[in-house]
């Protein structure tokens, strides 16, 4: 091997060797985290099975209160509040309106058409359930929120 050679494959080496050291530290980490853990099954249960929860990533790690644009001293604790009198949701994660238009929901940070010259936080409307907070096409629940939730 030649003096040039021999030096790029050392520069190679010196590259690669902690690449290589790391995936093993990682790898042979993770076996003996199992191994700490052990695996004792009593009467086919395992007793720290867990629920595994699909969560938004829209949703906030931390408690959050709202206090959105249209209605700035209120103190929202849910994702979506209802309004049934306009048959609207306002979504409290990304700000935005969703509303039927005729044809399809449309979801945008403006308010719709319906609702431009009228002071919203005066209407009647209601946070729905957290089991909601997840749903990003909450409308698909219209038919219930309307039966559910009557404007005054």
């Amino acid at each position: 091997m030649t003096s040039k050679k021999k030096n790029k494959f050392m520069i190679s080496l010196k590259k690669i060797i902690p690449i290589v050291i790391t995936a093993l530290l990682l790898g042979t980490g993770s076996l003996t985290a199992q191994k700490k853990g052990g695996h004792h099954h009593h009467g086919g249960k395992h007793p720290h099975a867990k629920r595994v929860i699909k969560r938004s990533v829209f949703r906030p790690a931390k408690v959050v209160v709202y206090h959105p644009y249209w209605g700035p001293k209120r103190i929202i604790h849910r994702r979506w509040v209802f309004f049934p009198k306009y048959n609207l949701y306002w979504d409290n994660w990304r700000n935005h309106y969703v509303f039927w238009n005729g044809s399809i929901w449309f979801s945008q940070p403006s308010p719709p058409p319906a609702i431009v010259n009228i002071n919203i936080d005066n209407e009647k409307h209601y946070e729905l359930k957290e089991d909601d907070d997840d749903t990003d096409d909450v409308y698909k629940g219209n038919d219930n929120h309307k039966t559910e939730y009557k404007p005054e």
